[in-house]
C-alpha cells in the first residue's frame, strides 16, 4: 500500500462517515424543526387571538360604561337645567344637582380605576362639572371645547353614538410633560323628548388598557406590537422598554412596520422572527359594545396588533439539549475512528463490519421511529397530488375517518370526506396550495365512515421542485375539544352562574325570537317581572351567603310552576323576569299568581343558626304586562311590568299586578 493511497483511504475513511450520519441525522432533526415551527405558529396565534380579544373587550367595556352613564336620570336633569336664567329656588336644586354628580362621579373614577376624568360639556362647549384622578392626571380645567375636534364631533353625533380619540399623552397642569397614554371616549346627552342637552366626556387610562398586554411577553423573547394606522407605537413604555410611547414603528422594526401596512392579517417572516398580526377598527369592530356608532380620527384607525417570537432554527433546537450536543459529537467521532480503524487495522475488519451492522440496525430502527412518529402522531398528516387525490396518509387520520390505507390512497380524492357545508373553504385553500401562494389553510368538517362529522383545521404546503407542483403535505388538526370549548363558553355567557338560570343577554335574545314569531302569528306574548319583597333586608340581617340561597331557592320554586317553552331568566340582584309565549293577559296573571303562592308557601332551606327550623320565609311582587305589537324589543314591556312591579310594592308587597299598555284597558 503506497503513501499516497493510505492517504486516500483515510481521507475517505474520515468523510464518508460524516456524510452518513449527516444524511441519517438531518432529516430527523429537520422534522423536529418543523414541528417546533409548527408549535410556535399555533401558540402565537392563540396568543395573538386572546389579546386581541382582551383589548376589545376592554374596549367595550369602557364604551358600555359611558353610555350607560350618559342616561344617568340625575345627569339628564343636571344638564337641562343649566339655564342661566333661573329662579334661586331652582339655582339650589342645581347647585344639589351638582354635588350628586360630583359625587357620583368621584365614586365613578374610584370603582373604575380606568378612568382619569369625567366632565360634562354643555351646547354652548363650556366644561361644567369635571373630576380628575389628581395624583394621575392633573390637569387644569379647560374652560372652552368648542374649537376642540373632541366637542365638534361629539356635538354632531346621535344618541347612543361615540366618539373615541387617538391615544394621545396626557400632560401636567404646569407644563408639557408627560404623564400617562389616555384616550378621550365623548358622547352626547339627550333629554327624553330628544332635545340635545351637551356632551359627556371620559378620559380613559390607556395604560390600563393595555396592561394585559404584557402577559404574552413572560418568556423574554415574545414581543406585542400596538400601532396606528399611521404606524405610531401605541403601547406604553414600560411594554417593550426599546420604544417609546408616540414613537415610529418602522424607526425599529421596519419590516414589521411593511408587513402591518401589506394587508388586515397574516404572518410573515422577518430575519430572526415569526411574525402575526391582525387589524382592530373600532369604528366597525364594536358589536359587542351597545354603540350605535363610532367615530375617531380616520388617519389613525384601524389600530394593529402582532406578536413576534424568534424563529426556531436548527442550531438553537440542538442547543436546548446539551446531552443530545453531546452524543451526535460522539456519533461523528465513533463513526470516523470507525472508518480510521478499518484502514489502519486490516486484521479488526470483521469487528468492525459488525460494528457497521450495528450502526445499519441503529440506522433502521431510527427510520422505523421516524415512520412510526408519523404514522401514529397526535395529529394527521397527508399528501396530495395536483388533482386533489390523496397519494398519503397517516393511520392517525384513517383512524379519524375509519377507512384503511388500500382503500384511500390513489383511489380517493380528499375532497370527498369534506362536508359539502365546509367544502367551498377546503377548495379555495387547495388552490392556494397549488397556486403561487404554495400554502393554504382551512378550517373543515371531516365525514368519517360511520356518518359522524369531526371539525378539524387543515394546514398545508407545496412540494415543487424544477418540474414545477409535486405534490401538497398537509397537517390536521382534531378542533372537536376546542369546538366544545367555545360551545360551553357561549352557553356560560347566556347564564346567571349563581341560579344557572338564564342572563339578561340571555333574555334578550330569546325576547327576540319569541317577538318576531309572535308577530308572524299574532299570538299574544306576556311578561311578569319579579322582585323579592325586602331582600335588602335578608342581606343585612343574615349575610350574603343566605341572600344567595334564597335567590337559588326561588329559581327551583319558579321552575317547576312554568311551561317548557316559557323563559325564565334573572335580571339582576333579586329581580327575575318570566316570558310567556303564546299566552293571553289572564293566563298571564293566573301563571303569576300561582308563582307568588308557590313562593309565599316554600320557604327557603338556608340551614342558619337563629332562623327557626332553618327555613326562611320570603315573598314576591309581580307586574305583568303584554308585548304590545309593534315593540321590536323588551325594553318597553319591562318599563311598563316595572311600573306593575312598583304599584305591587306600594300595594303592599306579596301581591301580583297587572300593568296595560297603550291602547290597551286597564
Amino acid at each position: 500500500m503506497t503513501l499516497t493511497s493510505l492517504w486516500a483511504r483515510l481521507v475517505a475513511a474520515t468523510l464518508v462517515p460524516i456524510v452518513l450520519v449527516t444524511a441519517l441525522l438531518y432529516p430527523i432533526f429537520t422534522a423536529q424543526l418543523e414541528d417546533r415551527i409548527v408549535s410556535t405558529r399555533v401558540t402565537a396565534e392563540a396568543l395573538l387571538e386572546a389579546e386581541y380579544e382582551g383589548l376589545l373587550q376592554d374596549m367595550n367595556e369602557s364604551l358600555n360604561q359611558v353610555l350607560a352613564t350618559a342616561e344617568f336620570p340625575l345627569l339628564r336633569s343636571y344638564m337641562a337645567s343649566l339655564d342661566p336664567a333661573h329662579s334661586p329656588a331652582r339655582s339650589m336644586v342645581l347647585q344639589r344637582d351638582h354635588a350628586q354628580l360630583d359625587a357620583l362621579f368621584n365614586t365613578l373614577l374610584t370603582h373604575f380605576e380606568r378612568y382619569t376624568r369625567l366632565a360634562l360639556i354643555d351646547v354652548q362647549g363650556r366644561e361644567r362639572l369635571s373630576v380628575t384622578t389628581a395624583s394621575m392626571l392633573p390637569l387644569p380645567t379647560v374652560g372652552d371645547y368648542t374649537a376642540t375636534p373632541l366637542f365638534q364631533e361629539a356635538m354632531a353625533l346621535q344618541h347612543r353614538d361615540l366618539y373615541v380619540s387617538p391615544p394621545r399623552l396626557g400632560v401636567t397642569g404646569g407644563g408639557e410633560a408627560d404623564v400617562t397614554p389616555v384616550i378621550d371616549i365623548a358622547t352626547p346627552v339627550f333629554d327624553p323628548s330628544g332635545r340635545r342637552l351637551g356632551v359627556m366626556l371620559f378620559t380613559l387610562d390607556w395604560s390600563r388598557i393595555t396592561a394585559n398586554l404584557s402577559v404574552a411577553r413572560e418568556d423574554g423573547a415574545t414581543h406585542i406590537l400596538l400601532a396606528d394606522a399611521q404606524g405610531t407605537w401605541l403601547l406604553p413604555d414600560d411594554h417593550a422598554g426599546t420604544m417609546p410611547f408616540g414613537g415610529a414603528l418602522a424607526t425599529l422594526w421596519p419590516a414589521a412596520s411593511q408587513a402591518l401596512a401589506s394587508r388586515p392579517w397574516g404572518n410573515a417572516v422577518l430575519d430572526k422572527n415569526l411574525f402575526w398580526f391582525r387589524t382592530h377598527d373600532i369604528r366597525t369592530h364594536h358589536y359587542q359594545s351597545q354603540a350605535g356608532m363610532i367615530v375617531s380620527e380616520p388617519e389613525t384607525q384601524p389600530w394593529r396588533l402582532g406578536i413576534m417570537k424568534p424563529k426556531p432554527t436548527l442550531s438553537g433546537l440542538l442547543m436546548e439539549s446539551p446531552g443530545q450536543l453531546l452524543a451526535i459529537a460522539l456519533v461523528y467521532l465513533l463513526s470516523t475512528a470507525f472508518g480510521l480503524f478499518w484502514v489502519l487495522s486490516h486484521h479488526r475488519q470483521r469487528a468492525l463490519r459488525q460494528r457497521a451492522l450495528l450502526f445499519s440496525r441503529e440506522a433502521r430502527q431510527s427510520a422505523n421511529e421516524v415512520q412510526d412518529l408519523y404514522e401514529n402522531a397526535p395529529c394527521g398528516y397527508h399528501s396530495l397530488d395536483g388533482e386533489g387525490r390523496v397519494v398519503k396518509i397517516n393511520r392517525t387520520e384513517l383512524d379519524w375517518l375509519g377507512y384503511r390505507a388500500d382503500e384511500i390512497i390513489g383511489k380517493r380524492d380528499y375532497r370527498d370526506f369534506i362536508t359539502p357545508e365546509t367544502r367551498d373553504a377546503f377548495d379555495a385553500a387547495f388552490q392556494q396550495v397549488v397556486g403561487p401562494a404554495q400554502e393554504g389553510g382551512a378550517e373543515c368538517e371531516l365525514l368519517c365512515r360511520d356518518g359522524t362529522t369531526l371539525p378539524v383545521a387543515i394546514q398545508a404546503t407545496a412540494q415543487v421542485t424544477d418540474s414545477g407542483f409535486q405534490y401538497s403535505r398537509a397537517t390536521v388538526f382534531d378542533l372537536s375539544v376546542r369546538k366544545q370549548l367555545e360551545e360551553r363558553l357561549a352557553k356560560q355567557a347566556m347564564t346567571d352562574p349563581l341560579t344557572g338560570l338564564g342572563n339578561r343577554r340571555y333574555l334578550e335574545d330569546q325576547a327576540a325570537r319569541e317577538i318576531a314569531r309572535a308577530q308572524r302569528s299574532g299570538a299574544p306574548l306576556s311578561l311578569i317581572v319579579v322582585d323579592l319583597d325586602h331582600f335588602k333586608r335578608v342581606n343585612d340581617t343574615h349575610g350574603h351567603d343566605v341572600g344567595d340561597l334564597v335567590l337559588q331557592a326561588f329559581a327551583s320554586t319558579a321552575r317547576p310552576q312554568l311551561r317548557d317553552g316559557d323563559v325564565l331568566c334573572r335580571m339582576g340582584g333579586e329581580e327575575f323576569a318570566v316570558l310567556l309565549p303564546d299566552t293571553t293577559r289572564e293566563q298571564a296573571m293566573q301563571v303569576a299568581e300561582r308563582l307568588r303562592q308557590a313562593i309565599e308557601e316554600s320557604p327557603a332551606e338556608v340551614g342558619v343558626e337563629g332562623i327557626e327550623g332553618g327555613r326562611l320565609a320570603y315573598s314576591a311582587s309581580l307586574g305583568v304586562t303584554l308585548v304590545s305589537a309593534g315593540e321590536r324589543s323588551l325594553k318597553p314591556a319591562i318599563k311598563r311590568a316595572d311600573q306593575g312591579l312598583y304599584a305591587a310594592k306600594e300595594a303592599g308587597r306579596n301581591r301580583t299586578h297587572w300593568q296595560a299598555g297603550q291602547g290597551e284597558g286597564a
